[in-house]
């Protein structure tokens, strides 16, 4: 096995177990009826309906602006500080079960580009 797939596997494997407790701490809430202001639903949903397959809600900033982003977008190395930066300021058992990240809006969103435009350069060269 090559080392930088060992790295790439202890790296896939935290982000895993990061993503893990985030739906358990959820799908807790939504038993018990904390996520009903996210979709207007009466018992709560621990996703609101209008997140599309294979996305998830991040909340950033200090207004904790919501953003629908690629779950695939959470493996790049930028994103997973930012996720770093929220279990060390949150923790895995915040008030709530958003998943917020403690950093300026404008920081997200050249992090989010840079992630993009990272994506679509390997598409690029895989066609």
């Amino acid at each position: 096995m090559k080392a930088g797939s060992s790295s790439r596997r202890r790296r896939f494997l935290n982000l895993r177990a990061f993503l893990h407790a985030w739906r358990k701490l959820a799908a807790a809430q939504a038993a018990a009826g904390e996520w009903a202001h996210l979709d207007g639903g009466v018992g709560g949903e621990a996703i609101p309906k209008d997140v599309p397959r294979g996305h998830t809600v991040v909340y950033v900033g200090e207004e904790l602006r919501r953003h629908v982003v690629r779950v695939s977008s959470l493996d790049h190395p930028l994103f997973r500080e930012l996720l770093d930066r929220a279990r060390d300021e949150y923790g895995f058992a915040a008030a709530d079960a958003r998943l917020c990240i403690p950093c300026d809006e404008d920081v997200f969103l050249a992090v989010l580009c840079h992630v993009d435009a990272d994506r679509e350069s390997r598409m690029a060269l895989c066609n």
